[in-house]
């Protein structure tokens, strides 16, 4: 046998080996029950949205001291910043990634002794950037929703103020701006937020009310081996309501 006739046998062997590939790739689709209509949606386009917006809204704070303190809740403070939204619809059980940027007040109030009326109280301003997971489930076709909200915040505190007082008497005996020295106190801070809110579509607004508790990882004061006379543990928590109003910027594939 000669290399032509060699050459002309292996030629046609190798065609009608990809005629029979090509003829078992649809069959094996169809034998697994999969239509062809789901083959190619399974390449479309995914429809996201992008939202901007505005929170604000009210807040408490606290400390967990170790060794153990007598706490109470710091009232009154606020909350507020700007909100950005990555929303894929279309997509089930996705939900949506939200950053922002926050003004927000953190503090701590706390007894000078056991069961005494003496006071000692801090609060500081921080600039806090979380970033959230929110899954969601939809109640109506025009974007009415009730949500969760998770992951992790970082915040950088600019000033605080502290105020010393006999609460069984009103005294004041001191109050002013609380001075960071850099070898005792973080500025830093982080920690994890949780949530549950619902959101209210009007076209291409929509109106938000939402409950946050930031759980704080970070020590407000350096541990005890750092400064001599901080506690051993600090950090802070901050539970939060807000309102927000949010507007649908684009829409794309």
């Amino acid at each position: 046998m000669n290399l032509h006739r060699i050459q002309y046998i292996m030629t046609h062997l190798a065609a009608w080996a990809s005629l029979g590939i090509l003829g078992l790739l649809p069959a094996s689709a169809q034998e697994r029950g999969v239509p062809s209509q789901t083959l190619s949606a399974a390449w479309a386009p995914v429809q996201v949205e992008h939202y901007v917006g505005i929170r604000g809204g009210y807040a408490m704070g606290n400390a967990r001291f170790e060794p153990n303190r007598q706490m109470e809740l710091k009232m009154g403070l606020m909350v507020g910043g700007l909100v950005y939204k990555f929303d894929v619809p279309k997509q089930k059980y996705v939900g949506c990634i939200e950053a922002d940027i926050n003004w927000s007040q953190r503090g701590y109030r706390m007894h000078r002794s056991y069961e005494s009326d003496e006071m000692y109280e801090r609060r500081w301003n921080t600039i806090e950037v979380p970033i959230l997971w929110q899954p969601y489930l939809p109640l109506s076709k025009g974007g009415t929703r009730f949500y969760l909200s998770a992951g992790p915040y970082f915040s950088y505190a600019f000033d605080s103020e502290y105020r010393e007082y006999n609460r069984a008497t009103g005294e004041v005996y001191g109050r002013g701006k609380y001075e960071y020295d850099p070898v005792r106190d973080n500025r830093w801070g982080y920690g994890i937020t949780f949530g549950a809110g619902m959101l209210f579509a009007i076209r291409r607004f929509s109106i938000s009310a939402e409950f946050r508790y930031n759980i704080g990882l970070s020590d407000v004061l350096k541990g005890v081996t750092k400064y001599e006379g901080n506690p051993f543990r600090s950090p802070a928590d901050q539970m939060a309501i807000t309102l927000g109003v949010n507007y649908k910027v684009r829409t794309h594939k």
